[in-house]
């Protein structure tokens, strides 16, 4: 009984990603079909941008909250839910605005709809999922969250496809955000605007994230950035790298399911068993990696017809690097579980800034002659290097004494 419960919760954690995959699975042929890749092109610069503000604005409660939630007690969870709200807001207030302008400038076409789109992606960084996963509520997740998103954009493809105009993805996507903050809040018995001593306390614990958070501004550059940085350097080639890297980012939204269950699994073990099992879930994310990658690159030419309406062909050489991409990137994944499980969430700031360094001097170098295949070898190596200075960091340098907060 005991591992049906755990496959069934399993499965749940691959079904909510799943649904936030399917999306824009929903939107994309009914915006392609309206706006040709050119509209595409804008709503992929605006995501880019938008994403990356998002990843900078959740602060690393994302990496380090689920296993601190995992351990805490009711009235702590609270409190860091309050905390986590607070000081997202305050970081929102700022990034949305500066990735709304950045969209405008950037996008050679429809500015206006990727302003508002790159504003309103921005703002999922306050999705309370972390929160939820910590405390092993997946089902909470799915009602609250991948639901209702699902239904939301269903609308806006419904709406694109009756003529109405592109910022309707936007104002959808910002819609989406809203319910499932004060859906969580209400079910929860949490305010959906924090207190002013949330701020406070937000603020403390956040000094202690700051060398992760600040790893994972940088880590941006090279994982949300790239299709805003193709369309500065080689802007014909914006709308092949966004369609393999947008379909490659579904396919890791769903992966992403097994490292979050993995999350509630490696930070509830004890003390003595927590090292063995971030060991075990290197090797998990690994195989995941190896058999999704060869799985994408076969597959990717033909979902691409569909998802795009045919408007954007993905030749061989640019799917398989978009399969070996995805594996290092599943791979980094587990690298980066077991260094927060272990107290040593602190180094991957170090890899992070390591990776961009080496992903934005190659995707600067070779995007203007090679195209999107230039683009993808820059992320490739950015996650190549990741993963090297990763396993460094695990395997060769000294354990610290054990720390059961996880450097929070």
């Amino acid at each position: 009984m005991r591992r049906l419960r755990q496959a069934s919760n399993l499965l749940l954690y691959l079904l909510i990603p799943g649904l936030g995959a399917a999306t824009p699975l929903l939107v994309y042929p009914a915006l392609t079909a309206q706006y040709g890749s050119t509209g595409f092109a804008a709503v992929a610069v605006a995501q880019s941008l938008g994403l990356a503000g998002a990843t900078i604005c959740e602060l690393g409660w994302s990496v380090l909250g689920p296993q601190r939630v995992a351990r805490a007690q009711t009235a702590e969870r609270a409190s860091l839910y309050q905390s986590a709200l607070a000081t997202k807001l305050l970081a929102t207030l700022v990034g949305a605005p500066v990735a709304a302008v950045a969209a405008a400038v950037i996008a050679t076409d429809y500015k206006p709809a990727a302003a508002v789109l790159a504003a309103a992606s921005v703002a999922t960084c306050l999705s309370p999922g972390w929160f939820l996963v910590g405390a092993n509520r997946p089902l909470a997740i799915l009602a609250f969250e991948g639901i209702p998103r699902l239904l939301i954009m269903a609308g806006v493809a419904g709406l694109l496809l009756a003529g109405a105009p592109l910022l309707v993805y936007g104002i959808g996507t910002l819609v989406a955000v809203i319910f499932t903050q004060v859906a969580v809040a209400l079910r929860f018995g949490q305010r959906v605007l924090p207190r002013l001593s949330a701020f406070t306390s937000g603020g403390a614990i956040i000094k202690q994230q700051l060398p992760l958070t600040g790893g994972r501004a940088v880590s941006v550059v090279y994982t949300s950035l790239p299709i805003a940085i193709v369309g500065l350097v080689n802007p014909s080639a914006v709308a092949v790298f966004a369609a393999v890297d947008r379909l490659m980012r579904m396919a890791l939204a769903i992966l992403g399911g097994v490292p979050s269950r993995l999350q509630s699994w490696v930070g509830s073990a004890p003390e003595d068993g927590r090292v063995k099992r971030s060991r075990q879930s290197l090797l998990m994310n690994a195989a995941l990696g190896a058999i999704s990658g060869i799985g994408f690159a076969v597959l990717v030419p033909f979902v691409a017809n569909l998802v795009f309406s045919g408007t954007i062909d993905i030749v061989w050489q640019v799917a398989v690097l978009g399969g070996a991409i995805l594996f290092a990137i599943c791979a980094s994944r587990g690298f980066g579980l077991s260094l927060v499980a272990e107290g040593r969430a602190n180094w991957i700031a170090l890899a992070n800034v390591l990776a961009a360094i080496a992903g934005v001097a190659t995707t600067f170098a070779l995007t203007g002659p090679l195209g999107a295949p230039g683009a993808q070898l820059g992320g490739l190596c950015a996650e190549l290097v990741g993963i090297a200075v990763q396993a460094f960091c695990l395997f060769l340098l000294k354990r610290p004494p054990h720390n059961t907060n996880l450097t929070i």
